[in-house]
């Protein structure tokens, strides 16, 4: 399978050292076809919306804590919400952005791996190479998206209570140096991951694999 992958990766690729230009970012996040209005809109919104789950989230802290001190017993999504962040809490994006960032360098220094998934010859033709590849790229790019809302989510709470704390609001401080931490570490994982999608796009650009380059040939 492999060496059949390598003679199809060796007639794909066309010239050796030939480079797709950086992605815009409009592609990465599916707005490169959009309307510019569409362009501005979208981002603003997703701001718009953090920062609204930001209040949701602190509202339901306080209401959360509130029940906690007179006696209530929570449910466990109560007490997610009354611990807010913690040590439990910030690990997981700090692991993500480690393999993101070992995945985007391993990426930048080997050859393109051939697309997951069965196959039932150990032949492969470079279209469906490419096909391959294509789909994983958009899969990639979904991902990216779901990395960067959720990002934007845990910021729009940090910023959120982080001002409340400042006014000051009552229990706004609490674990809100952890929810930094959190924060920080989904975010470093969303620009690990697009560090990772980035460079795959290089890769298909070398193999001819693009979208635009399959409809331009």
């Amino acid at each position: 399978m492999i060496s059949t992958y390598n003679s199809v990766h060796m007639r794909v690729c066309g010239e050796p050292g030939r480079r797709a230009g950086p992605p815009p970012i409009a592609e990465l996040f599916f707005l490169d076809r959009a309307p510019r209005l569409a362009r501005v809109a979208v981002p603003a919104l997703s701001v718009a919306v953090a920062l609204l789950w930001g209040v949701a989230a602190l509202a339901l802290h306080d209401h959360e804590v509130t029940l906690r001190a007179a006696g209530a017993s929570l449910n466990p999504i109560g007490r997610l919400f009354a611990d807010a962040s913690s040590p439990l809490t910030v690990w997981p994006g700090w692991v993500a952005a480690a393999i993101f960032a070992l995945s985007a360098m391993r990426l930048r220094q080997g050859p393109v791996e051939p697309p997951t998934g069965p196959r039932d010859s150990n032949r492969v033709s470079a279209t469906q190479l490419r096909a391959g590849l294509r789909r994983e790229y958009l899969l990639a790019r979904i991902a990216l998206v779901v990395a960067t809302l959720l990002a934007l989510l845990d910021l729009g709470r940090l910023v959120v209570s982080g001002v409340a704390a400042m006014r000051p609001v009552d229990r706004a401080a609490l674990g809100l140096g952890w929810m930094a931490a959190e924060a920080a570490g989904i975010i470093a994982a969303a620009v690990a991951l697009l560090l990772w999608v980035v460079s795959f796009r290089v890769q298909l650009g070398q193999l001819g694999a693009l979208p635009d380059q399959e409809r331009g040939s």
